[in-house]
Formats: C-alpha cells, structure tokens, sequence
C-alpha cells in the first residue's frame, strides 16, 4: 500500500470510535484488500497508534466470526 493511501485510510481508522463504526467501516470496504492487512499496513507506517491496530483488528475479527 502506498503512503498516500495509507494515510488517507488512517484517517477513516482513526475515526472509528466503536464496533458499531468498524462494522459500518466493512460493509463499505472495497473487498480489493484484506482489512486486517490494511489496518497492519497503517500502523506499520506509524499512521495509527498500536492500541488502536489492537482493537480494530480484535473487532474486525469478531465481525468476521460472527457472519
């Protein structure tokens, strides 16, 4: 992932506040790439913190599981 992406889709992440958000987040998720490893791609990049990497991931895959 480019840097310019990367930024720009840290600055949605960076916006989730809740499992609702991040639910709504992956309904309007392109499908092209793996969320996980888009929110891994922002936080290598230093775009998010690593407390949120953690929890977005934590949610996404419990998202995930539950459909």
């Amino acid at each position: 992932m480019d840097s310019l992406k990367a930024k720009s889709l840290a600055n949605e992440l960076n916006e989730l506040a809740c499992k609702g958000c991040t639910e709504g987040w992956l309904e309007k998720h392109d499908g092209l790439s793996d969320p996980i490893q888009d929110i891994n791609d922002c936080a290598s990049l230093g775009f998010i913190t690593p407390e949120r990497q953690e929890r977005l991931v934590n949610e996404v895959k419990e998202l995930n599981a539950g459909n």
